[in-house]
């Protein structure tokens, strides 16, 4: 990631915690300099803040580790991990307007710590809040990147509304025991695609509160951001990934189908692009690394 050289980042995530062995998921090679918090965020900060920021943030049952590859290289870097309350152990907030809040949250980030230049990149969940964050805060950032992020479940209301019943039922009142067995059955094991990397964020996804998981989910998924694009007038870099196998059951029976629909929704940006990255399931970080950080290098230098 030579082009990120002197660059500070930022990721929202739900935990930290250490790895098994022989996945792709990357071990942390590096310590945080300070932990403090922001609004409804906990902040972790790595390298200099001098330098720009990047602000990633994670996945749903994801946290800080997601991004290790990414902080393993930014070591001497500015880095700043935000974890979502209700996940890595973390106790869930009381109220709603979750998205608002935390979109809130990181305006604060950015204003009361002088983030020089700051680069919002999320992932599935957390790309929904960059986008939201990025139409509501349009001056706060320079460039924003999604990873298979932002882009409406479903057309209308209604079918949005059926999205958010079908994916939150299997965590309604779920044992705290349970979550890591669901969770890999309803969503891990059809979104990455080695059987290590399922089975280690399996183990780091069972700090998830059940409750978070609902509330998140009924947060994003009943989204249609695509209004709001026309105002984010930075560079936006759609990533998305495709597998053969996996995405007709998410209505995109070809990779030229879901390249020529994810096109059509970011052209409502004044800058938007699409890059494809496939085969690859939806932790595309985890299931092509490399083409991954040469996309995220190529989005970055917009």
């Amino acid at each position: 990631m030579r082009l990120l050289t002197r660059c500070a980042l930022i990721l929202v995530v739900l935990s930290a915690a250490p790895l098994c062995c022989g996945a792709t998921v990357s071990e942390r090679h590096v310590q945080p300099q300070g932990t403090s918090y922001s609004g409804i965020l906990k902040v972790e900060r790595f390298g200099n803040r001098d330098n720009r920021a990047l602000v990633f943030i994670p996945a749903l049952f994801c946290g800080s580790w997601q991004w290790n590859a990414q902080i393993n290289k930014l070591s001497k870097e500015y880095n700043v991990v935000v974890t979502l309350p209700g996940f890595g152990g973390r106790p869930m907030v009381p109220g709603d307007d979750l998205m608002a809040r935390a979109a809130e949250s990181l305006h604060e980030l950015i204003v009361t710590r002088h983030l020089r230049r700051p680069v919002i990149v999320g992932h599935s969940l957390g790309g929904t809040l960059a986008v939201y964050f990025a139409e509501h805060y349009p001056n706060d950032l320079t460039n924003l990147v999604t990873v298979e992020g932002g882009y409406p479940v479903a057309p209308t209301q209604p079918a949005r509304d059926a999205a958010v019943k079908k994916s939150t039922a299997p965590y309604e009142g779920l044992p705290q025991a349970e979550v890591s067995a669901v969770a890999r059955k309803q969503t891990l094991q059809h979104t990455i695609t080695q059987k290590g990397d399922v089975e280690t964020v399996e183990i780091l996804a069972a700090r998830s509160k059940p409750a978070a998981i609902v509330a998140w989910l009924q947060a994003a998924l009943s989204l249609d951001l695509t209004p709001g694009l026309k105002r984010i007038t930075v560079p936006f870099t759609a990533i998305i990934p495709f597998d053969p196998d996996i995405d007709p059951y998410q209505g995109f029976k070809t990779a030229a189908q879901k390249q020529d629909d994810y096109t059509r929704w970011v052209e409502n940006a004044p800058d938007g692009k699409v890059v494809l990255i496939t085969p690859s399931r939806h932790f595309v970080m985890f299931d092509q690394p490399q083409r991954f950080e040469q996309a995220l290098e190529t989005a970055i230098s917009r």
